[in-house]
């Protein structure tokens, strides 16, 4: 069992004297990257499709700047940038096998969806029929049934993409640490370190968000702290199951991150 609050006390300590350059990276990471998106989207129907091929790399390398943080390496204010693109190829391949591995719950949301459009479409053309002509209400009622049935059956599917989604959480951090892993091997290794443990990562994420709510009272200001917190405190996470799988103690400065 993974304990968060463990977890956030290693985050803590690896942070110790580095707060500053930490919520620094964030602040260059969320202006240049607004930056980036500005001015695509003044490029028409182009600039969008670009936004949306860059930013996944963009976004690993803010990830891997936390990581290089947590274990003392250098880390420039813009290295996320150097090394987003410099994995460019790798982050998509990886994401393409994560696709693949959500390809059963990515249809069941899009059937129950057409399933719900279907069924409101068709009640509400029943109801125009019903006042207009004064037929039979059981079509309508049927298109109905059909609209509850599509949405209960969206809102499971929804559920069942979420649960089945934290298995692949892990990904990037794999990569990074096995940049010479197959796309493949790299979301099945992801998978098989969160098996019996994505409740405990969501519960570390739930564990952030008095301190989330907290910062709309700084303006938002305070999440150029709050950020990186739960940054490394995913990396902790993530070097605990490594630390687990490849059967090493896992403990930082006498701080135990995991309990058996």
């Amino acid at each position: 069992m993974v304990v968060s609050s463990n977890l956030r006390a290693n985050a803590r300590e690896a942070l110790r004297g580095k707060w500053g350059k930490a919520s620094l990276l964030t602040l260059f990471y969320v202006l240049i990257t607004f930056a980036i998106t500005f001015l695509l989207n003044l490029v028409p129907i182009v600039g969008p499709i670009v936004q949306l091929i860059i930013n996944l790399p963009i976004s690993f390398g803010f990830l891997v700047t936390f990581m290089k943080l947590r274990r003392d390496e250098d880390v420039a204010y813009t290295d996320f940038l150097s090394i987003g693109f410099s994995y460019f190829g790798k982050v998509w391949g990886v994401f393409g096998n994560m696709i693949l591995k959500m390809i059963v719950p990515i249809i069941l949301v899009a059937i129950f969806v057409v399933i719900f459009i279907v069924g409101i479409g068709g009640s509400i053309y029943g109801i125009a029929m019903l006042s207009m002509y004064n037929t039979h209400a059981s079509t309508s009622a049927g298109f109905g049934g059909l609209a509850i049935i599509g949405f209960i059956g969206y809102i499971v599917s929804i559920i069942y993409a979420v649960v089945k989604g934290y298995l692949y959480s892990l990904s990037y951090y794999v990569l990074y640490d096995n940049p010479d892993k197959s796309g493949k091997e790299i979301v099945e290794t992801s998978e098989a370190m969160m098996r019996g443990n994505r409740w405990s990562f969501f519960w570390l994420g739930l564990t952030f968000i008095g301190w989330a709510i907290l910062s709309m009272f700084t303006l938002y200001i305070g999440l150029l702290w709050l950020i990186p917190y739960i940054m490394v405190s995913f990396v902790c996470f993530y070097e605990a199951l490594a630390d687990r799988t490849e059967t090493k103690p896992v403990e930082s400065n006498n701080n135990p991150i995991v309990e058996e």
